[in-house]
């Protein structure tokens, strides 16, 4: 048979509609496979949203999944049927304008897109829509950290003493590096960002949305208990609880520790388990430690300061793995000699400029490392440290020693930080550290030296915090 010249002998008018109902099938078949084989990789179903968003995604991918063998299917067919024959060295016919294949090939993918159009707009509108009885989060984001802060569940007022609830008071919110959250309670998060644009978003949720610098965005989300998942023991202030556990992570390129920037989202089984998780949380604001070196560390651990996405550190309570700024362990003992070569007058006022002025100091192999400058003048502006937390962090770090104790004379931290900011002196009593006593016992004896102005040198802020920070919380209130 000549395949140059068209065939009609055994063709009919009805055969079309057989053929195309037949590929319409097969293309229908084909997309549900591609649809359903792929879904079948997606991660757990950690929110109510997800199955709405799973199943517009299905969608989108069965139809995109059938154009694609269309596509294919015809390519591959006139490969083969419209082939160059051996010793043919004509050209091929010319081929004008099929109207009705125009209008075929029009209509319907408007009325797929049309169709979409709607789907994905009602499937937005449920998921965005505000719920009865929302838990609201605030999520921070800054390079290279997460903080969520939580309004104070009313179960934790319970028998609180009138200085507790002073605290709590004077607090307002939970903080925490990770996100805690428990099932079946809807969620609006609202989200800031303390320097340049983050996104948050949660495979297992399903949610995704960005921090924008100057602009406060939010999402809505209820969690649940995925059935493909076992819960998990995790650890939180030294208490342990079952949860089902999943990465957040940032995907907008903010800096070089980007890739550092991830935390978890741990969901309870019901609120009696949230509820004591956030009891563990504020411990230590209910009863806080006398020790500035403890109150420190408890500070850092809390996630209200973003150090972790920068400095590394591994402590009681404290499990930090960032690379863009240099390491925390063993400052104590470096802020010594960095400050006899910065010319200032000891460690106390090193490690307190490296925060509130890092860009004077840059640790070898850090230069141009540049960390925010936190600031005690304005609770509500980004990057806020009272003078009263700066004090508790600096004890801490001075006591990151090769050996027991500090080099850090507590007074004479005190002296100079009061004597800088006399306007917001250093407050021990409103972070439960009022014991004199028991504070100066703590401070181990070493240099206290007089307050030398500082000179730029050596070291960044690398060595005392990492990025820019969180809100204030209770104890950072002044």
């Amino acid at each position: 048979m000549d395949l140059g010249k068209p065939n009609n002998s055994n063709s009919t008018p009805t055969a079309l509609p057989v053929v195309v109902g037949v590929l319409t099938v097969v293309l229908a078949i084909g997309g549900i496979i591609i649809a359903q084989g792929t879904g079948a990789l997606f991660p757990d179903q950690a929110s109510a949203e997800a199955e709405q968003i799973d199943g517009l995604f299905r969608i989108m991918l069965g139809i995109g999944g059938a154009l694609f063998l269309l596509v294919q299917g015809l390519l591959l067919y006139s490969v083969i049927r419209f082939r160059v024959r051996k010793g043919d060295t004509g050209d091929g016919p010319t081929v004008h304008g099929n109207t009705t294949l125009e209008l075929i090939w029009t209509a319907i993918p408007a009325v797929i897109v049309v169709f979409l159009v709607f789907y994905s707009w009602q499937v937005w509108s449920d998921i965005t829509e505000p719920k009865d009885d929302e838990m609201v989060v605030n999520a921070i984001g800054a390079r290279y950290a997460w903080t969520f802060e939580y309004d104070i569940p009313a179960e934790l007022y319970a028998g609180l003493d009138a200085e507790q609830q002073e605290r709590v008071d004077s607090a307002g919110i939970v903080t925490s590096p990770e996100l805690h959250l428990y099932a079946e309670r809807p969620t609006r998060m609202v989200m800031d960002t303390q320097d340049v644009i983050h996104s948050f978003w949660v495979p297992a949720m399903r949610m995704k949305q960005d921090l924008l610098p100057g602009r406060t965005t939010e999402v809505r989300f209820t969690p649940q208990l995925a059935d493909t998942q076992e819960m998990e023991p995790i650890t939180v202030v030294g208490q342990q609880f079952d949860a089902h556990r999943y990465r957040v992570v940032c995907t907008e390129l903010c800096g070089g520790g980007h890739g550092q920037m991830y935390s978890f989202v741990n969901i309870y089984e019901n609120e009696e388990t949230y509820i004591d998780v956030m009891a563990a949380l504020w411990e230590p604001v209910i009863n806080p430690p006398a020790d500035p070196v403890a109150r420190g560390r408890q500070l850092l651990a809390s996630g209200a300061y973003p150090c972790s996405g920068c400095h590394l550190l591994q402590d009681e309570g404290i499990d930090w793995a960032g690379v863009t700024g240099p390491a925390l362990t063993g400052v104590g003992d470096r802020s010594v000699d960095r400050a006899n070569a910065s010319g200032v007058s000891g460690p106390e006022e090193y490690l307190y400029l490296s925060i509130y002025q890092p860009q004077s100091y840059y640790v070898p192999g850090y230069n141009g490392v540049n960390m925010n400058m936190f600031q005690p003048d304005d609770p509500s502006a980004p990057n806020y440290m009272s003078t009263t937390s700066l004090y508790y962090i600096v004890s801490y770090l001075c006591a990151l020693t090769s050996e027991e104790g500090s080099n850090c004379d507590q007074e004479v931290l005190l002296n100079l930080i009061n004597q800088e900011h006399p306007d917001m002196p250093v407050v021990l009593e409103e972070a439960g550290g009022s014991d004199e006593a028991e504070a100066d016992d703590m401070a181990t004896e070493d240099m206290t030296g007089d307050e030398a102005e500082a000179t730029p040198e050596a070291e960044a802020a690398s060595e005392a915090e990492a990025t820019p920070e969180a809100e204030a919380t209770p104890e950072t209130e002044s």
